[in-house]
């Protein structure tokens, strides 16, 4: 555990969700399923159904993904765990969406289907581009990031690391004039310690 700890700190944990949610996001503007044997009623002989037609949510989550890893880098404590649960829940809907798709591209195309055909009936053959597997890694990347969030956040120092936007170290052990400044901003008197 105490690996994983060290792997998942702020920064590669947010960059693994943020990751996650840019390969879905761009792999629902990309073809998921090409279709062709389409019936004689239909207007044309073969349709590129994007991710985006199939299942319109998952770009949502996409979205959601890179927001949300916004918003955790700079957010607090217990609201990292918020964040991570939404996150959560966002890539887990994302892998059933994605995978899916990849077990049975029929079904998941019918509908985006019916809209540039005119009709329900199904076609011949269905097959699965890559951009659905980039969908279903960005999803898995999503997923385990925020579950990481999850775990490992609360471990994450909250503390500022410059001395420029923060207020009152005071009780520093070796002050210089910063501290004392923001000593008596405070309402301590550094000359008080001397």
């Amino acid at each position: 555990m105490g690996y994983l700890a060290y792997f998942f700190q702020r920064r590669n944990t947010i960059l693994v969700v943020q990751l996650g949610a840019i390969l879905l996001l761009v792999s629902t503007a990309l073809t998921w399923v090409r279709v062709t044997g389409l019936p004689e009623t239909a207007t044309t002989s073969s349709v590129s159904l994007v991710g985006a037609e199939m299942s319109p949510a998952l770009g949502t989550m996409g979205l959601v993904g890179v927001a949300g890893g916004v918003a955790a880098s700079i957010a607090r404590r217990w609201v990292r765990g918020l964040i991570a649960a939404v996150l959560l829940g966002a890539g887990v809907m994302a892998l059933f969406g994605t995978f899916g798709a990849i077990i049975s591209p029929a079904d998941a195309a019918a509908s985006a289907l019916a809209e540039h055909t005119g009709t329900t009936e199904r076609a011949g053959q269905y097959s699965v581009g890559w951009a659905v597997w980039m969908g279903l890694a960005g999803s898995g990347l999503l997923s385990l990031g925020s579950l990481a969030m999850l775990l490992f956040s609360p471990g994450w120092s909250d503390e500022k690391t410059t001395k420029k936007y923060s207020r009152g170290e005071a009780q520093a052990e070796n002050p210089d004039e910063i501290d004392m400044w923001d000593d008596l901003s405070d309402g301590d008197d550094p000359t008080d310690k001397k």
